[in-house]
């Protein structure tokens, strides 16, 4: 198994996406078992193009290794993230209208 990283990214979405009901983009935590942060991005970027999506930008991407600093919402994710080292395990979506959001 393979150590879980988060990161929080920044996604687009051409116009009329049905995955994000017509937004933009989203703003959305994530959470997946990877070997490095290059990895956890790689991962990530392939399971939003299979959405329609394209990742923008990425922040904040680490090894999960204290998991009593982590904010509830995101400590949430870890579960599944542990159980299934397939899953690219996504939190709540920001959406946002317009690029300028």
């Amino acid at each position: 198994m393979n150590p879980v990283w988060i990161g929080q990214f920044e996604v687009s979405a051409p116009p009329k996406n049905e995955f994000l009901e017509g937004d933009a983009g989203a703003f959305v935590w994530v959470a997946a078992q990877a070997v490095s942060a290059e990895n956890l991005i790689q991962r990530m970027t392939h399971a939003m193009k299979e959405l329609g999506l394209t990742v923008i930008n990425s922040e904040d991407v680490r090894e999960v290794t204290d998991e009593t600093t982590l904010s509830d919402s995101v400590f949430d994710l870890l579960p599944e993230a542990k159980r299934n080292s397939d899953s690219v395990v996504c939190g709540t979506w920001h959406g946002f209208k317009n690029q300028d959001a």
